[in-house]
């Protein structure tokens, strides 16, 4: 039986930007199970990642908040972003058991678990590399490794892959996807890469143009146990990927001509 672990019932949120207020999210109600992978996707600037943010409890003050929204499931986030917030000056070592110093884990023990997942992941070898000395991939790698050293309940990711080659990202959405089923985490991703967002998830949420609004659930149904990459050959991850472009679309063009509206006005 799932076990829910998110949730909002018409949740709004409203800021102030530039002396204007601006309706970011409006009527959200959704339920995320304890280890769903979900992704968000829709235009840009439709509130995925104030959802995101209001899912990690970093509203910012003078944020307008209606409708309920609970987490109470949850004892840590980790949270995963688009850039690249790798400490220059530590090896990978030193970024990945910084988080475990701050919680005053002993250095041997986070040591140990370190070294561990660095070898589990692809790393080993690495472990007194600094970030300048290695891949984009490989950076974003450690990232996930540091975010995941915690063991968190729940992991964010704000478009984690979007400044990588396809190759590189192809690789990492496998690695992902291995993480999750090893983890056991709920992963919650924003990204505006479909086929990724097909590839990863067990549902996708389509919002609509600001204020976001969820105008579609769909269901993935394609095995638990898949690769990234080979899946997009398989007719039913097409067929979803149709549907989905199809109704992002939509919301794109809806977008684009209220746009044309307001610089008419």
């Amino acid at each position: 039986m799932s076990t829910p672990m998110i949730t909002t019932q018409n949740l709004s949120i409203s800021y102030w930007s530039k002396n204007k207020r601006v309706e970011a999210l409006q009527d959200i109600s959704l339920t995320i199970n304890a280890g769903e992978f979900v992704t968000l996707i829709g235009p840009s600037g439709c509130g995925k990642s104030t959802l995101l943010n209001v899912i990690a409890g970093l509203i910012r003050p003078g944020t307008d908040v209606k409708g309920t929204f609970n987490n109470s499931g949850i004892k840590e986030i980790g949270y995963l972003f688009q850039k690249q917030t790798l400490l220059p000056w530590r090896t990978v070592l030193g970024n990945v058991t910084a988080p475990l110093e701050i919680r005053g884990v002993p250095r041997n023990e986070g040591r140990e678990k370190a070294l561990a997942l660095l070898a589990k992941y692809g790393l080993y070898g690495f472990e007194q590399s600094f970030p300048r000395e290695l891949s984009g991939g490989m950076q974003q790698r450690v990232l996930l490794i540091r975010t995941l050293i915690y063991e968190p309940d729940v992991v964010l990711l704000d478009e984690p892959l979007s400044s990588l080659d396809a190759q590189t990202r192809a690789l990492l959405q496998d690695e992902f996807l291995r993480l999750w089923r090893d983890t056991g985490c709920t992963f919650i991703l924003v990204t505006h890469d479909l086929d990724e967002a097909i590839a990863l998830s067990q549902r996708v949420f389509l919002l609509s143009s600001r204020p976001g609004k969820i105008v579609k659930e769909f269901q993935i149904e394609l095995p638990t146990e898949r690769s990234a990459i080979a899946i997009r050959t398989d007719p039913r991850f097409q067929k979803i990927q149709r549907e989905m472009w199809s109704d992002l679309t939509a919301q794109v063009l809806q977008q684009q001509d209220r746009g044309f509206a307001l610089f008419k006005t």
